[in-house]
């Protein structure tokens, strides 16, 4: 009996097989997905796909196929509408002669009406199909329609196709802190905690005598639940990444000199950690939030010499004045304006007090717009470059 076995499970594991394999030229490689809400109220999925001909041929010559896409061009860019994204999206595998492969697209761009009307179908649909990326960046499109996004010819020639362009436009922000872009991964957590808004980037198509001409990243935009409610202009963003401790690092530009006047000093914030604590008292509930800054000076347009101690502390106090300022019109935004948490101020609460928690979260959309604010910043500049003291020109 028992060889009888071995031999019954030796057999299946021979036969056992890849069930679900692909062949490789039978793919097609989605490389930037998009999602609008056409006029008749319809989902509209557009996508680009690499052409791996025109690849390994190094792009030239003519040839290729596909909705829209311009000959010699290494991608093609196709649509397809439905009901819904589910529906859509089978339409669009229906109108072509390859299967759609996911697993390499790095970014999900979302038109602004269809943001503003609601992802979560869409949401749905991503995490229960296990092609789409948990890793892939959402972005909001504005300025355009997607269909002049994914035609946009790439600009200086320094990349091969826009979707390549857009993800080096992302790496970017890890070095200016214009915006804020999450992934998918990301946002679905953001919505799974109660109350906490998510924010993504902002994606802006500029123009130029009416004709789509080039990209750059405008702030963040802002959703409440798995709608999109508004924007936040690119120094809101820096703010807002101070508070949710996710600034690595960003040009502080004051507009002022040491003495008050009107001049501009360039700065490099190299580290910026926050501490939230929140206060409850009676019904009142408050947050202290402490800032700490480090920077270096980049640049002066007044000719101050910072190794001075008593230079470098009215500095330091300017620096502090202008953070300060920016996280309370931050703050007075999402409040006020949007009635979004992207920070999470509930969840703190949450964590430090939960017994007061529990008795404010099921209010919290009422509460929070008038929840206190106490912003403290202390920076401190570490260096002034390579040169301590300023040019004197004779």
């Amino acid at each position: 009996m028992k060889r009888f076995i071995i031999l019954i499970l030796t057999i299946t594991i021979l036969l056992t097989g890849c069930w679900d394999k692909r062949e490789i030229n039978q793919l097609a490689f989605v490389q930037g997905l998009g999602i609008e809400r056409g006029k008749d109220d319809m989902i509209h999925i557009i996508v680009e796909i690499l052409k791996p001909g025109l690849l390994t041929a190094g792009g030239g010559g003519a040839g290729g196929t596909g909705g829209g896409s311009a000959a010699g061009k290494p991608y093609a860019v196709f649509q397809a509408s439905g009901v819904d994204f589910a529906k859509a999206f089978s339409n669009l595998n229906n109108e072509l002669p390859r299967s759609l492969f996911l697993q390499y697209n790095e970014i999900i761009f979302l038109e602004e009406k269809f943001a503003t009307s609601g992802i979560y179908q869409t949401l749905d649909f991503m995490t229960r199909n296990p092609e789409f990326r948990r890793t892939a960046y959402i972005l909001v499109v504005t300025g355009g329609s997607l269909e002049e996004l994914f035609d946009l010819p790439s600009s200086s020639e320094l990349e091969r196709y826009p979707y390549k362009e857009v993800l080096g436009i992302i790496a970017n922000q890890r070095n200016t802190s214009s915006s804020y872009v999450c992934d998918l991964n990301e946002f679905i957590e953001t919505l799974e905690i109660p109350q906490k808004a998510p924010i993504t980037g902002r994606l802006e198509i500029v123009k130029k005598d009416g004709k789509a001409t080039g990209l750059r990243m405008v702030g963040s935009a802002v959703f409440n639940k798995d709608k999109l409610v508004g924007f936040l202009e690119e120094q809101d963003t820096k703010a807002v990444m101070v508070l949710m401790n996710k600034l690595k690092r960003s040009t502080l530009t004051l507009d002022k000199g040491l003495k008050g006047e009107k001049a501009h000093i360039s700065l490099v914030v190299t580290k910026a950690h926050t501490d939230i604590i929140p206060k409850v008292q009676d019904k009142d509930i408050s947050f202290d939030i402490k800032v700490n800054i480090e920077a270096y000076m980049n640049e002066q347009e007044t000719k101050y010499d910072l190794t001075e101690p008593q230079n470098l502390e009215k500095l330091q106090l300017l620096i502090n004045d202008k953070i300060k300022q920016a996280i309370n019109r931050a703050l007075f935004i999402l409040q006020k304006k949007y009635n979004a948490d992207v920070v999470g101020f509930i969840n703190i609460l949450h964590q430090r007090k939960p017994k007061e928690w529990k008795k404010v979260q099921q209010d919290w959309d009422k509460i929070y717009p008038d929840v206190k604010f106490n912003v403290t910043v202390k920076s401190i500049v570490r260096r002034t470059g390579l040169s301590s003291k300023p040019i004197l020109p004779r």
